[in-house]
């Protein structure tokens, strides 16, 4: 790589080997710089909580911290998958902000990544490497598991561990949602279900607003934020300048070293100058501090900094804005450079929290591979030394008293209720959610009531969604808070009322209408989804009415055209389910695929994600890569890929491997990006990426551009040593020698004597043994000779043979893709006959000579 070459240019700086040194909490403490009056407190650190990626509070304020022990404890890797992570409940007794007790609730996991309180000692849990949900119970209250079932069989999940669903985030609508994947699940019963929903993107960490619009953020794609205009059930869809101009760009206090993209990240004095490892977002929402309420919170742990935003909601639509900007500063910044903010979120008490995973390495071992910028670094400085620490701190002010710690589990339904209206959000959501899963229907009098009369519309918000979770949606409610005062208020009615126009309210379609003509953008915008999202008779007129007052405003532009764009994609899918089934089926997954995981660095729309000035990674549209060999490409999935690409560089620095996501995910995203953005290219199947596989399984580094080219898409040459023969008489003229030539035009050609016949074949010994990626039979012009249809068969002595292409289809141009496969001996043997003679104008192979 570029950055790789320009690094070692640089001499050890002994000055920045100090700054990488471990220090203790309280030392660690006083490097950190806030904004506004703002300070931090430490509220644990290790050996209370080590190698910490989140935690989450429970309806007693307990806190559970998920410890990956197993992360990154030395520059490969090494024994990343073995079981012996865990998860910590700490308690704070005596309510002083500092945690003084803890257990292990759960050990012996497997990285976990995502945890969920439910009743009091019960949580849900999803480890790395599978889509399965665990319950993991303390059934004796002494704080330490001893029950643990599999709830929710998802099945296992591929990837890098960097690159696998996080969140399982509660929502105000009962559902829990996560990353990467378009299903949300919901805990009914003692049992999770799950739905599929119309976006799944994001990486590390889920935030979401007082309405339940989810904000996402993707590291990969140096993203912040993303589809956080509307929630994520109606798609995505995004509005232009939704970040203020510059927002991406960050202001670390000192050095960055450690950073993936490489020297092009860093400014000249050598801070990184754009987002590149952000997640673990959170919404502040506490009563403490009104100046920060609603702010948006994403950690930066490359950057060793967190920033806060303000959310403008205007017309319809949101910006997020960097408050420090012009000063060139961020919330909390420190040139301690282990510290690593990895996760953030409210407490009970009203303050931020914020989760340093404290160590050195904080990109995964993809990343830190021999011959990486990353690896350089690490190995230069010692990064990789600073292992097993963890600190958790409280944003606060001074002389600022906290709230108090809840006591829920010791409530019943009914006491719970007047939480609903709490200021802070956390009361107001946990609350929700054991009410929901009490399933105590005698609250619904007073959750009506309260829907209804409360003075706190987010009482009367979450009263409402409350009572959704019991099973009850009232139609007369519903119709009454159309009117309501509060935009909010009306909205979470529109949305809830969808439940009743699924079965067959017309009378509510009818007042959609009346809300789609709302001189108010948000109610208009929000029927319009509804009625999308419904598949309501009404959508048209409802648009039209929408549309007709508002249509330019930038919110209801953004959800005009993505309705209609998946109005016409789902017709699109339908369309091409009713002719090639197979290629529909791997469409549709492949999409799935590359919006979750490959979208934030190559674009949506193939053309790549722009940071600043630069692509993130190549474009897909025109790329001959892309519809070209199929070993190359799956090659450089499977492997990855660094360095130049045609002598450009892109800021990603270098594409991961995706192997770990299986087969049958990347034979479908391959098949994806070769037959969109304008490309059209023949299907790859999970049979031909495991044999790829299979014929580079004892490769381990990351593929180089040059590297794979003279691999796998190089004209096999030392054609004069080809020995070829058949068995049918060949026109004198037009000999054997002329298949050979490289003339690729119509004249000179290669003829057979007479009519084409099932069973001529070609045969070709090679001089040497030969992975071959392409046979190639070039027959332009020779309109009625071509043979139309033809086998392939490898053999390695001429003797025993294997049919390696059945192209029953053929064209007068194939490149036939035999993904590297081994051949000394090459037949083609003709499958029908026909009324001319067969006709080739050139015979080439890719690949390259094994002897």
């Amino acid at each position: 790589m570029s950055g790789s070459l320009a690094f070692q240019a640089n001499a050890y700086d002994p000055e920045l080997h100090k700054k990488i040194q471990p220090l203790s909490p309280q030392a660690s403490l006083k490097t950190m710089e806030l904004e506004d009056g703002y300070k931090m407190e430490l509220a644990a650190a290790e050996p209370m909580i080590e190698e910490p990626v989140l935690f989450t509070y429970d309806g007693n304020g307990r806190l559970y911290v998920a410890e990956m022990l197993t992360y990154m404890q030395d520059v490969d890797g090494s024994g990343k998958f073995n079981k012996v992570s865990r998860i910590k409940r700490l308690e704070d007794k005596n309510n002083d902000g500092v945690f003084d007790s803890f257990t292990i609730f759960a050990d012996n996991l497997l990285l976990p990544r995502m945890i969920t309180t439910l009743e009091d000692g019960k949580i849900l849990v999803r480890e790395t490497n599978t889509l399965d949900l665990l319950l993991i119970e303390d059934t004796n209250d002494d704080g330490i598991a001893d029950k643990k079932t599999t709830i929710y069989q998802g099945g296992p999940r591929g990837g890098n561990l960097e690159h696998q669903p996080s969140g399982l985030i509660y929502n105000l609508d009962n559902w829990m949602y996560v990353t990467y994947t378009d299903k949300r699940y919901k805990y009914v019963d003692g049992k999770v279900i799950a739905q599929e929903i119309a976006y799944g993107g994001g990486q590390w960490g889920l935030a979401h607003d007082d309405l339940g619009t989810q904000y996402y953020s993707g590291a990969g794609a140096q993203n912040p934020a993303y589809n956080f205009q509307f929630p994520a059930v109606y798609s995505q869809i995004e509005v232009s300048g939704e970040q203020a101009k510059g927002f991406r760009e960050v202001f670390p206090l000192d050095t960055t070293p450690d950073v993936q993209g490489g020297l092009k990240m860093l400014r000249k004095d050598n801070t990184l100058n754009h987002f590149t490892g952000n997640g673990g977002q959170s919404i502040y929402y506490g009563e403490l501090f009104d100046d920060m309420y609603g702010d948006y919170i994403i950690p930066e742990p490359v950057g060793n900094l967190v920033r806060r935003a303000k959310r403008v909601r205007k017309d319809g639509y949101t910006v997020l804005t960097h408050p420090y900007q012009t000063a060139k500063s961020e919330f909390i910044r420190s040139t301690d450079a282990n510290f690593r903010p990895v996760w953030s979120d409210n407490a009970p008490d009203g303050s931020l929290m914020i989760l340093d995973m404290y160590r050195g390495i904080i990109q995964e071992g993809n990343w830190t591979k021999k011959g990486s910028y990353l690896r350089e670094v690490i190995d230069l400085y010692g990064f990789d030394k600073v292992i097993g620490g963890g600190r958790l701190y409280r944003v606060t002010k001074e002389g600022v008293k906290l709230g108090k710690q809840p006591k829920m589990y010791s409530e019943t339904p009914a006491q719970l209720v007047k939480h609903l209206s709490h200021k802070n959000r956390w009361w107001r959501l946990e609350a929700q959610k054991l009410i929901v899963i009490s399933g105590d229907k005698n609250v619904i009098p007073a959750l009506k009531k309260m829907a209804l009369d409360d003075t706190n519309p987010m009482g009367q918000i979450h009263a409402l969604w409350t009572m959704e979770g019991l099973g009850v949606v009232d139609t007369e409610i519903i119709q009454k808070l159309f009117s309501a005062e509060n935009t909010k208020v009306r909205i979470s009615a529109i949305r809830l009322s969808e439940q009743l126009v699924t079965k067959g309210d017309k009378g509510i379609e009818q007042l959609w209408l009346e809300q789609a003509k709302s001189k108010n953008v948000e109610i208009a915008q929000q029927t319009v989804l509804s009625a999308y999202a419904t598949s309501s008779s009404m959508q048209k007129p409802i648009l039209k009415f929408a549309t007709g007052n508002h249509g330019n405003k930038k919110g209801m532009q953004a959800i005009a055209q993505s309705m209609i764009n998946l109005v016409a994609l789902n017709e699109k899918r339908k369309k091409l389910a009713e002719g090639n089934k197979e290629l529909a089926a791997a469409m549709i997954q492949g999409e799935k695929g590359f919006k979750s995981l490959c979208a934030d660095c190559h674009g949506k729309d193939g053309t790549g994600t722009k940071a600043g000035e630069m692509l993130i990674a190549p474009s897909f549209v025109n790329n001959p890569r892309i519809v070209g060999n199929k070993t190359l490409l799956t090659n450089l999935v499977l492997h990855g890929l660094q360095g130049p690409i045609e002598g450009k560089t892109y800021l990603g620095g270098m594409m991961q491997s995706l192997a770990s996501n299986g087969d049958t995910y990347v034979a479908n995203v391959l098949t994806y990006i070769r037959n969109e953005f304008g490309n059209k290219a023949s299907l790859i199947t999970p049979d031909e990426v495991a044999k790829i596989k299979s014929l580079s399984s004892d490769r381990t580094a990351i593929w180089t551009l040059e590297e794979l080219t003279q691999a796998f898409n190089t004209p096999l040459e030392r054609k004069k040593e080809w020995k070829i023969t058949t068995n049918f008489d060949v026109h004198p003229k037009n000999n054997i020698a002329k298949l050979t030539d490289s003339q690729l035009g119509k004249w000179p050609h290669f003829s057979a004597m007479n009519k084409r016949q099932p069973g001529q074949a070609i045969t070709l010994e090679l001089p040497a043994k030969a992975a071959i990626t392409e046979v190639n039979l070039n027959s332009e012009g020779q309109l009625a000779n071509y043979s139309r249809s033809y086998t392939i068969e490898f053999s390695l002595d001429g003797n025993k043979w294997q049919t390696v292409i059945k192209n029953k289809t053929a064209t007068d141009n194939d490149r036939n893709q035999t993904l590297g496969q081994v051949a000394k001996f090459i037949k083609i043997t003709n499958q029908i006959g026909g009324n001319k003679q067969w006709k080739i104008n050139d015979l080439s192979l890719t690949g390259r000579y094994l002897d």
